[in-house]
């Protein structure tokens, strides 16, 4: 069975139109304001208020932001074909559980010893699914599957960032035990999640996009208290550029 009509990127053309990729919570972005334009087949929310508000939002407290337009990748083998597939596509690269690892701009998330998930940004997602195609063919036990659409992103970004995290979760975010690069699946807010750290005052929550809805809600509630801000692609993009937030972790 072809699973080509989960790939954004391979959306056909009819009446002179290409379907445009959204997130699981467009409309809950739209009724907060949020302003979009469209990247790499994506409606992406860029903005919400003034983007230099938003990043100073998230320097001083905590802003909470859609990344679901992040492409996503998994990739499946027994796990001895696994470590095979790793080395040949990323140049020798090894993953442990619970530990994701930075590579060719994207990160790589085990899920188990026979599945990892690969996070990118969305314009490198055809480039790094067809190399991975090519590296599992012939491989009757392998395969790689886009499931950029089976999951939404939601970045929680800032000084309080764990502190939201904190009123949704039992895992233990603390740098001690999850530095940058941990990745955690779990519960968040009694549903299925996998929580990466992508830097020290950084975390992605991911969810299956069925649970996108209530998961974004009760992720706002809890951001609310701490003076939590709604913040777009851009102001994302601008701290993340700068590089490392002054964290308040402990």
């Amino acid at each position: 069975m072809s699973l080509e009509f989960l790939c954004p990127d391979r959306a056909l053309a009819a009446n002179g139109s290409t379907p445009v990729a959204r997130s699981p919570i467009d409309t809950l972005l739209r009724d907060a304001g949020a302003r979009f334009e469209i990247r790499e087949g994506w409606s992406v929310a860029t903005r919400f208020t003034d983007p230099a508000s938003e990043e100073a939002a998230c320097r001083r407290t905590v802003g909470i932001g859609d990344r679901s337009w992040l492409g996503k990748l998994e990739l499946q083998a027994p796990a001895s074909t696994l470590a095979e597939l790793l080395a040949a596509a990323c140049g020798g690269l090894a993953l442990e559980l619970g530990k994701a690892a930075a590579a060719d701009a994207a990160w790589w998330c085990p899920l188990s010893a026979e599945r990892v998930l690969v996070l990118c940004k969305p314009g490198a997602a055809r480039a790094l699914r067809e190399r991975l195609e090519r590296a599992v063919t012939g491989r009757e036990t392998a395969g790689v599957v886009d499931v950029s659409t089976g999951f939404a992103a939601f970045a929680v970004v800032g000084p309080r960032a764990r502190d939201v995290l904190a009123r949704l979760t039992a895992l233990d975010l603390r740098p001690a035990r999850a530095p940058v690069g941990a990745f955690r699946p779990g519960s968040v807010a009694r549903t299925a999640a996998m929580v990466l750290r992508e830097r020290p005052d950084s975390f992605l929550v991911l969810c299956g996009s069925a649970y996108a809805h209530y998961a974004w809600t009760v992720l706002w509630d809890a951001a609310q208290p701490l003076e939590g801000t709604l913040v777009g692609a851009i102001a994302l993009e601008r701290v993340e550029a700068a590089g490392e937030l002054e964290a308040a972790d402990a």
